[in-house]
């Protein structure tokens, strides 16, 4: 199962929750203030945090900042309040979910389960957006490099690229880099296709 954190200063809420998640499985870790919350996030890297909104200190929306600004666990709330604007602060730092107090372990672990999977989704996202980033930068290369010869030799685009791609394949390179060394001005000796 998970490990989760659950924050809380109520130190009978704390307990109970606690219990509840080690009975159904889960690594839970504790903490009754904000301070070592973020700590404990820091050194275990939990799967997840319960955050309380209002203890002294530092808050549960103080908390879920710190967390996602350094990216250290998805989150939800469990709290005794469910005001307007509380919820609409939870919903700014980046909360996977929002409950409202009293509630029961049985109800807990099915927000448990969609936040973790909601969590695995945007990170799968983030990675994708990552590689597409990369990819878009690698074309962008590429694209200037072929503007370079287009330019140089006065070809059109598709015999220019095909140049580069000879001159990669005879060189047994990636075309990136022979784009990026004809970016960084080297003179290479280009065989016209």
């Amino acid at each position: 199962m998970s490990k989760i954190l659950v924050v809380d200063d109520d130190l009978v809420v704390l307990a109970t929750i606690s219990l509840g998640l080690s009975r159904v499985g889960h690594q839970v870790l504790q903490a009754d203030s904000g301070l070592r919350a973020v700590q404990l996030c820091r050194q275990e890297a939990p799967d997840l945090a319960i955050l309380d909104v209002r203890m002294p200190g530092m808050s549960g929306i103080e908390v879920a900042l710190v967390l996602k600004r350094d990216a250290l666990a998805p989150f939800i709330f469990l709290s005794a309040y469910h005001d307007e604007q509380i919820v609409q602060d939870a919903i700014a730092a980046g909360a996977l979910g929002y409950l409202v107090k009293p509630v029961e372990i049985s109800r807990i672990v099915p927000a448990i389960e969609v936040a973790l999977a909601r969590s695995d989704e945007f990170t799968q996202l983030e990675e994708s957006n990552a590689n597409l980033s990369d990819a878009l930068n690698r074309n962008r290369e590429v694209d200037i490099a072929i503007g370079l010869v287009m330019e140089r030799y006065h070809l059109d685009r598709a015999r220019a690229f095909e140049t580069l791609r000879g001159y990669a394949r005879n060189q047994r390179s990636k075309v990136l880099h022979i784009a990026q060394r004809l970016i960084d001005g080297e003179a290479i000796p280009l065989t016209i296709v």
